[in-house]
């Protein structure tokens, strides 16, 4: 705005050195002042425009970042229930005898014993690794 200021007196100044009438001069200087104001207001309501704008941004980022640490803190919690498993056992119920028995997670293969009828139970876990962390077993096929 000092840079204006500075240019709207340099303005004047040389009005006053090329107009030599005086009652011609008040009512240039006058008008300019009048166009000088208009402009003043101008900037100001632009200016005044800029920094709603600017506040309404603020307070959407703030709402904005509230939902995403929101959004975060269930992913994590979403990825604790995923990865992090509390229960390392499965149960596995022998198609045979009915004996239920705890398999350990560790211990995931393709076909396990059963401790009472010593019958091999054939595990389906899923299609790939993946599956195989994530899903219980389907129902066993009798293999002998």
């Amino acid at each position: 705005m000092a840079n204006i200021n500075t240019k709207f007196k340099k303005i004047l100044n040389d009005l006053e050195e090329n107009i030599k009438d005086e009652k011609e001069l008040e009512y240039v200087k006058t008008q300019m002042f009048n166009l000088y104001n208009i402009l003043f207001e101008e900037v100001n309501k632009i200016e005044e425009l800029a920094n709603e704008k600017i506040a309404t941004i603020l307070e959407v980022q703030t709402q904005m970042e509230a939902k995403v640490s929101k959004l975060e803190q269930e992913l994590m919690s979403i990825q604790k229930d995923i990865y992090e498993h509390e229960e390392s056992e499965f149960a596995i119920v022998c198609p045979y005898c009915n004996n239920e028995f705890m398999l350990e997670l560790e211990e995931l293969r393709e076909e396990i014993e059963c401790p009472e009828c010593n019958n091999i139970i054939e595990l389906d876990w899923g299609h790939d690794e993946h599956d195989r962390m994530f899903r219980m077993p389907r129902m066993p096929r009798r293999r002998r």
